[in-house]
């Protein structure tokens, strides 16, 4: 059988707790990038390829389906198969362009915890629960490393083409009231990849990862499952016509 090995590239403000249970529950060999450390998408992706095995799967929340989509772009030989959850690979609006700016005089000015505190909610559908670990996450990456990505965001580009010629598995999944990136962004997303397998999560905020895991990670085991079959099936037909 076919192991492909994954890369998981958390939002912004997340590090890899964001994904605990899909790596806890995934049988296939799993790293996750770090994308505090760049402020461009493009730099950002090649650190990720640079330090990536030859072959590989992506699994991208947020920010990093934003990667992903770049990652695919340069390298698409090498992506197996692409996840992306909770996503926008449009380029940023004005209302967002406007909200992104005010965060960076707000950090800069030293409001880092009140930013953090403004996006809790709608990170996540039950901010009870998970708000503690968002809070956690987010002062592991700091305002530096914050400020990096916002700048990144601010500067994306739309990649939904690069999407639409990506020929490999593609799964695009969303929770169900996400509030940042809305059912209607994900249709649009899907419409641009005929063939890619949604997946719903409900009940599920931007965070699906961690609102709703067990959903998430079902969905996410199954779809890995089918590529590692379909590679293996694709290995086995080629190795017997050339036997």
């Amino acid at each position: 059988m076919v192991t492909t090995p994954v890369i998981f590239l958390p939002g912004s403000l997340c590090d890899e707790r964001v994904f605990a249970d899909q790596l806890r529950e995934i049988d296939q060999p799993c790293e996750v990038a770090d994308l505090t450390l760049d402020d461009s998408i493009m730099a950002m992706a090649t650190r990720v390829l640079r330090e990536a095995p030859p072959r590989f799967a992506l699994v991208g929340l947020s920010l990093g389906g934003i990667v992903a989509a770049e990652i695919a772009r340069l390298a698409s030989e090498r992506v197996q198969a692409m996840a992306l959850i909770d996503t926008n690979l449009g380029a940023a609006d004005d209302a967002q362009l406007r909200t992104r700016r005010r965060w960076v005089t707000d950090v800069r000015a030293g409001h880092f915890a009140q930013v953090v505190e403004e996006l809790v909610p709608v990170l996540t559908a039950s901010p009870d629960a998970h708000g503690p670990l968002i809070v956690d996450m987010a002062t592991a990456v700091g305002p530096a490393g914050f400020l990096r990505q916002n700048d990144a965001l601010l500067h994306r580009r739309d990649q939904r083409s690069i999407i639409s010629r990506f020929q490999g598995p593609t799964l695009i999944a969303y929770g169900s009231d996400d509030q940042l990136c809305p059912p209607s962004v994900h249709a649009d997303l899907s419409a641009c990849c005929a063939d890619a397998r949604l997946l719903v999560v409900e009940q599920a905020g931007h965070l699906s990862s961690i609102d709703q895991p067990v959903a998430l990670t079902s969905g996410l085991t199954d779809w890995l499952e089918d590529v590692k079959n379909n590679q293996t099936k694709r290995r086995t037909t080629h190795e017997s016509a050339n036997a």
